[in-house]
């Protein structure tokens, strides 16, 4: 099987790359010119790297080219965070990330492949109705440019997907947590780094999280399932707040450092039945205390 991936030198994609190697299929990347490769050399022997650009049509139909699958994942955003990306070029932002995701669609459209999968984010959801349960029917208003382009590109994957095209499976996750190639990127990094070394630290705010193993586990199982045609799944495991990442880490470590700070509390609970139903098996706490051992071990 060969499949074709973009976003595969980011921290997810170095993750898919892996899990891929140890199977019977031969991955096309598609790069840009800048993009670092030297954290995928383990891997290489089954990857094949095409430069260019999203936005270059030529590039596109030689990128998807007798492939059986296409994974998207890359977002550009040139160094800042997914939300500041969207906000500091709004006419880059599209060119590069909405209408190439689209121009990737109808490359696919063209190459006959079988299978998109997407890569969203929960982040489509933003304005959240209390009285309605938020599961993968929830209504998309989102409060967000970034959330606004993924809920954008998830439209025109259904619209493909209904016209006959090909099978598309989209992917929710919220914020994925893993060892980083690029260790200082890591989840909680300074929180970690900071108690490992005995320095008193002041922590604030939380977020719902996802193990980046969990959220490849599920790629892996859709990959050539028909059983996901045309679905959408929520990839959530629980809600943490700083606080308590940081006292797992006191506690792993022993460290003597002072931590200070509110614990913050979620305010709604994204809905995960279907990926369970799916086949999706999450880490929980013991996965968590088990990546900040990782990570303590590291830094």
């Amino acid at each position: 099987m060969k499949i074709a991936i973009t976003g595969l030198t980011g921290f997810l994609g170095h993750y898919v790359a892996k899990k891929l190697f140890e199977k019977d299929i031969h991955i096309h990347a598609l790069i840009r010119n800048t993009s670092n490769t030297l954290h995928l050399a383990d891997y290489q022997k089954k990857i094949t790297f095409l430069q260019g650009d999203m936005t270059h049509k030529e590039t596109l139909r030689k990128f998807v080219q007798d492939a059986d699958v296409v994974i998207h994942m890359a977002y550009e955003r040139d160094g800042a965070s997914f939300r500041e990306a969207a906000n500091k070029d709004i006419k880059r932002f599209v060119e590069a990330n909405l209408l190439g995701s689209i121009e990737l669609l109808d490359a696919s459209r063209q190459a006959g492949i079988r299978q998109f999968i997407f890569i969203s984010s929960c982040a489509v959801y933003g304005h959240i109705f209390s009285r309605i349960t938020l599961d993968e029917l929830h209504p998309l208003i989102p409060d967000s440019n970034y959330g606004a382009y993924k809920a954008s590109v998830e439209a025109f994957c259904h619209a493909y997907f209904m016209t006959k095209a090909f099978d598309t499976t989209i992917f929710r996750p919220v914020g994925i947590y893993g060892i980083n190639p690029h260790l200082a990127h890591s989840a909680w990094y300074n929180i970690v780094k900071d108690i490992k070394h005995g320095s008193n630290v002041e922590v604030s705010g939380g977020g719902k999280i996802v193990n980046v193993e969990d959220v490849v586990h599920a790629i892996d199982l859709a990959i050539g399932n028909k059983e996901t045609s045309g679905k959408i799944y929520n990839l959530v495991d629980f809600y943490v707040d700083n606080m308590t990442v940081a006292q797992i880490a006191r506690k792993l470590c022993a460290s003597q450092s002072s931590i200070s700070g509110t614990p913050k509390q979620p305010v709604n609970t994204i809905d995960n039945a279907s990926s369970k139903t799916f086949g999706v098996h999450y880490a929980g706490i013991d996965g968590l205390q088990r990546y900040i051992q990782k990570l303590i071990n590291l830094v």
